[in-house]
């Protein structure tokens, strides 16, 4: 029965409402000649992103914010540490380790300063061993 109510209001509401809106009557007039819709079109124009500064700073921005501030909470309360868990765990399954990045970077740097010439060698030395 309360759904049977609702849905009558909610259907009522949704009948009445567009034409109290269209009833009303706007303060821009329509113009009449070429120069006051230029005019009107050029105090639009003037007006638009002053409108969309306030509407991205006071609507848009703080509705982002607080759906990001939720993701991040749920996150760190709830699901953060049960997927690294499951990660950690899908990882052994596979018998993979975590790589230890501190070692890896080491590995890097050893790879990449290997085949650096030493500061003593010659420009011309440096470019036979180029054409060898």
């Amino acid at each position: 029965m309360f759904l049977y109510k609702s849905i009558l209001s909610l259907l009522i509401i949704g009948l009445v409402l567009p034409s109290v809106c269209f009833a009303q009557e706007g303060t821009i007039q329509m113009p009449q000649d070429i120069e006051e819709a230029k005019s009107l079109s050029f105090e639009i124009l003037k007006r638009l992103p002053e409108a969309i500064k306030d509407v991205w700073q006071n609507q848009a921005l703080p509705l982002w914010q607080n759906m990001w501030d939720w993701v991040k909470n749920f996150w760190e309360r709830y699901a953060g540490d049960k997927v690294g868990e499951l990660w950690q765990k899908f990882l052994n399954l596979l018998g993979k380790e975590t790589p230890d990045l501190k070692q890896e970077f080491q590995k890097e740097k050893e790879e990449m300063t290997k085949d650096v010439p030493q500061v003593g060698e010659s420009l011309w030395q440096r470019f036979q061993d180029l054409l060898k």
